[in-house]
């Protein structure tokens, strides 16, 4: 069959589709609704081809060429999903994207400071300001806890037992898990709070902006990053660092895996699993430079 004939149907069956889709996330539908328009966009400039197999490989090989390999691998899961649609509805008697195959994503070991470059960063905290103190606290306790910036967005000052050293966080998949942290960060926290006494009192968040709002999570980022770079650390540093670098430092400290698997609020040991791939790495980069024979 060309292309031009079954086109139309394409464009029109999309809506519907995507309108039955809406128990998914605003930014999964937007996805899905741009990865459809995008094959549409290929089709019209290849109209008077047939729709085949050759024509989806054509597709992909264009993707590949200007796409990242998470893009490519999301569109053609995006498109067999609606293809599927399709033929159950009997618009098409084919889903030729199911002979194709998804490729592979490389895993890409996350970035991880070291413990030096972490006191690094707040060392460069001036302790002495309100905003400092609010500062230090952040990176204190998302390096010892290790929070997501979601988590430290959602903390309230509930959550937190200064007396125990843990704290409830409400995190991924709206589940809660008790995280605890070292005593010095303890202390920081105390003077945090003592600065924060002077804010309205019905404000709940733990942590606020100047105002004395909830900080956002954009503003938690933001000032990681100012103090990444105040440090003249790797630029590719971000907030989640401090997060990988907490669950890095356990295990090379001899944590059990289970144990870090609960900390981060891991629903698989597969996630964290991650964590002891980067280890490997880093004995692997000893032995190479330490052994006589490496």
């Amino acid at each position: 069959m060309k292309v031009k004939k079954i086109l139309n149907e394409i464009k029109y069956n999309k809506l519907i589709f995507l309108e039955n889709r809406n128990h998914l996330s605003p930014y999964s539908l937007r996805n899905q609704r741009q990865d459809i328009e995008t094959f549409i966009s290929f089709l019209y400039l290849n109209k008077d081809e047939l729709l085949s197999i050759d024509i989806i490989r054509k597709f992909i090989s264009e993707l590949r060429s200007n796409r990242s390999q998470s893009s490519v691998r999301r569109i053609i899961s995006n498109l067999k999903m609606y293809f599927d649609y399709l033929t159950d509805n009997k618009i098409i008697s084919k889903n030729l994207f199911t002979e194709i195959s998804t490729p592979k994503i490389e895993k890409k070991l996350p970035s991880v400071a070291t413990l030096e470059e972490i006191d690094l960063m707040i060392e460069k905290v001036d302790s002495k300001s309100k905003l400092g103190k609010r500062d230090k606290a952040i990176i204190e306790l998302i390096y010892s806890a290790g929070l997501r910036v979601s988590e430290v967005n959602n903390l309230n000052l509930a959550d937190v037992d200064l007396s125990m050293n843990q704290a409830v966080i409400f995190g991924k998949g709206s589940k809660y898990r008790s995280v605890i942290f070292s005593q010095s960060t303890s202390n920081i926290l105390k003077e945090y709070l003592n600065i924060r006494e002077s804010y309205d009192a019905k404000e709940k968040s733990f942590f606020l902006s100047n105002s004395g709002k909830r900080l956002s999570i954009r503003s938690v980022q933001h000032i990681i990053k100012k103090y990444i770079k105040i440090a003249g650390l790797n630029p590719k540093y971000h907030t989640h660092t401090l997060r990988h670098s907490f669950a890095t430092h356990l295990l090379d400290g001899g944590a059990d895996l289970r144990v870090v698997q609960e900390l981060l609020g891991h629903s698989s040991p597969k996630t964290t699993e991650i964590y002891t791939h980067i280890s490997i790495e880093k004995s692997r980069d000893v032995y190479t430079n330490a052994h006589p024979k490496a």
